[in-house]
């Protein structure tokens, strides 16, 4: 078996990449988008097709296209939008409507900025006016290589999200978090070098690092992907399409809602059905059985794992080794946690702060036993979250 290296600050040896655009895409939509567009509907790239129903400055971006095409479907977690329709004999071909740049960008300012960067595909859920902003430069896992590529290759465009940022929510004051040794800056930013070692890289460790408090108030935290898209809508004034994915030692442009398989093929590697694939890192990412699964927007990475390179995680039981309590940056029990989950006991975790996981996902990396710790975890959060949201709606509670 393999041990993986937890540093996550590597040489990034290559530039930006591109791939082609695809003819059809899959674009992942939440469960709070409220979609627009119809079945055998024309779209441009860059038009809406899902909408943010509330009217607020701050939340979850709008969607849209990322390729001229038509409707196929419109699921409950994806727009599925194909190739345009060859025209019909005699007939001049279809012309999509795509937007134009958004001059208001330049004069808007405070929460009418933050509304028009949210209806341009920005989620503006972490902005507040007038906190600290701190960035995090460091790269998120170990094999993802997004943020030290993109203050490599990106350093007109994560400047001009600065700029734009400056003028919506006014941060007092702003600092660049990298990882130690590395002579990395953004302009109008103070550089503090931290720890690459993970689990160091996540943002709650990286606000510690760059302000020696934990969960300050007054603090926001943003990476540096989020300021290459903030960036990206401010210098291109259009609408966001397009998302940066790490793809073995590569970092490539890649339009939201390709398909992982066509992004796969199109960075030239080989897989088969002895790999384990997941979208992100390989701590916290989500795991991927269907390859037709578009890229959403906030994805860094496609992570790849051959099968018997690290053990299986399963259902075993506990052994009470502790080594899950020593790595905890969070200083919880997260074995004991995961038992009570285990066995449907919510509320003990809950009085055993569950809450306060980081879901870093170092407790399954260290277990002998190879429990599925966090996943343990992350389902007593769920539980005890739709409960609390079961007695808010109660009428009993009226």
């Amino acid at each position: 078996m393999m041990k993986l290296r937890l540093n996550t600050s590597v040489e990034i040896k290559d530039v930006l990449q591109n791939v082609p655009t695809p003819t059809l895409v899959r674009i992942p939509i939440q469960k709070k988008h409220k979609p627009i567009v119809k079945k055998k509907q024309i779209v441009g790239r860059g038009q809406v097709v899902a909408e943010n129903p509330s009217k607020s400055a701050y939340g979850i971006g709008f969607v849209h296209s990322s390729i001229d095409g038509i409707i196929e479907d419109v699921l409950p977690d994806a727009i599925v939008i194909g190739p345009m329709p060859a025209p019909k004999e005699g007939e001049e071909p279809a012309v999509p409507a795509r937007p134009e740049p958004c001059a208001e960008l330049d004069s808007l300012a405070n929460e009418e900025l933050c509304r028009k960067l949210l209806e341009l595909g920005i989620d503006t859920s972490r902005f507040h006016a007038s906190r600290a902003l701190i960035i995090n430069g460091l790269n998120p896992e170990p094999g993802v290589l997004v943020s030290e590529q993109l203050v490599r290759d990106a350093q007109d465009t994560l400047k001009a999200g600065l700029q734009i940022l400056e003028r919506a929510i006014k941060p007092g004051t702003v600092k660049l978090v990298v990882a130690s040794g590395k002579q990395i800056s953004l302009h109008g930013c103070t550089t503090v070098n931290a720890s690459d070692v993970y689990p160091a890289t996540i943002d709650p460790l990286v606000v510690h690092a760059a302000t020696g408090s934990e969960r300050p108030d007054n603090v926001d935290v943003i990476s540096i992907s989020v300021l290459y898209r903030v960036g990206l809508v401010a210098s291109t004034k259009l609408p966001l399409t397009e998302a940066v994915v790490t793809v073995g030692e590569k970092v490539y442009r890649v339009p939201t809602g390709m398909p992982v398989q066509d992004l796969l093929n199109a960075a030239g590697v080989e897989y088969g059905t002895d790999w384990k694939l997941a979208l992100n890192g390989p701590m916290r990412g989500e795991p991927l059985s269907d390859l037709s699964t578009g890229i959403p927007e906030d994805c860094t990475a496609v992570t790849m794992v051959r099968d018997g390179l690290y053990p299986q995680v399963q259902p075993n039981p506990c052994i009470n080794c502790g080594e899950c309590v020593l790595v905890c940056p969070a200083r919880i029990q997260p074995g004991m946690l995961s038992r009570y989950a285990e066995f449907n006991i919510f509320e003990s975790t809950r009085s055993q702060h569950v809450e306060a996981c980081l879901e870093c996902g170092m407790c399954t990396f260290v277990c002998p036993a190879n429990r599925p710790v966090m996943q343990y975890l992350l389902l007593a959060k769920k539980q005890l979250a739709a409960q609390d949201e079961a007695v808010s709606t109660c009428r009993l509670q009226d």
